[in-house]
């Protein structure tokens, strides 16, 4: 698992210092269906199909990833994106948990991102979940869009934050709407970040999730804009990730 509030609380403060570019919208890539993964492959094994960072952009370091090994896992679901608050669903990226028989995630880094802020990027990043049954993904991706639909405006701890007492990040201006991406189920969920210990800055967290077969996609950005990850990315990703079964 991942935070994504620690990245968002590295980019406010790095506007603290003072800094000002425009990511360029994808489109939509051909349609194609996928049948349902005729076998399970490990959490290693699906982490060689996620983008390299030049699917994304130039530059982009490695911010972390993690993925759930050289065995499946166990269908026994830990969590559920209902039993979670929205500031922790919203704010953790997780490859496992979720009864998921194998999963991996890496995210990305910016270091060029405050040249013309905020119409760049400061970090991003791609996970895939699979799970045992179609329907097993099918419901998790159905519980992920009644939750983000079901957040329209929480709270989140800051980490950074070291003044008494703690701060936080206040999240609204949600939207969640369906779509889909090559023919796939998807949907777009997009949230305002505003930290309490830096006002004024505020940061966007847009994230696409799609439905294919055994296996379920996430991408999102954190951006000075509410710039929505591109289905066109998400397309190869799917097609990359379908050619390990």
């Amino acid at each position: 698992m991942k935070f994504r509030t620690v990245m968002v609380a590295a980019a406010a403060a790095a506007l603290s210092f003072g800094a000002v570019s425009s990511a360029a919208a994808q489109t939509l890539g051909h349609a194609s269906q996928h049948k349902t993964a005729a076998r399970q492959i490990t959490g290693s094994r699906l982490a060689k199909g996620l983008l390299p960072s030049s699917s994304f952009g130039s530059g982009l370091t490695n911010l972390g990833s993690a993925n759930t090994g050289h065995r499946l896992s166990s269908t026994h679901a830990r969590q559920s994106p209902s039993s979670l608050s929205c500031g922790t669903f919203a704010n953790i990226v997780y490859d496992s948990g979720w009864g998921n028989t194998a999963g991996a995630f890496v995210s990305y880094h910016n270091p060029n991102w405050y040249t013309e802020w905020p119409f760049t990027q400061y970090s991003l990043g791609e996970v895939v979940v699979q799970f045992a049954t179609a329907h097993a993904a099918s419901t998790f991706y159905n519980q992920a869009y009644a939750k983000y639909a079901a957040c329209r405006s929480f709270s989140v701890a800051n980490p950074t934050d070291v003044t008494p007492g703690g701060g936080s990040y206040d999240v609204s201006d949600t939207s969640t709407g369906k779509t889909s991406v090559s023919g796939h189920p998807a949907f777009v969920n997009s949230e305002l970040w505003a930290p309490s210990n830096a006002s004024g800055n505020s940061d966007y967290i847009d994230t696409l999730y799609a439905l294919s077969g055994t296996d379920v996609y996430e991408l999102w950005e954190i951006s000075g804009t509410n710039d929505e990850p591109s289905t066109k990315i998400m397309t190869s990703l799917i097609h990359r990730v379908q050619g390990l079964y």
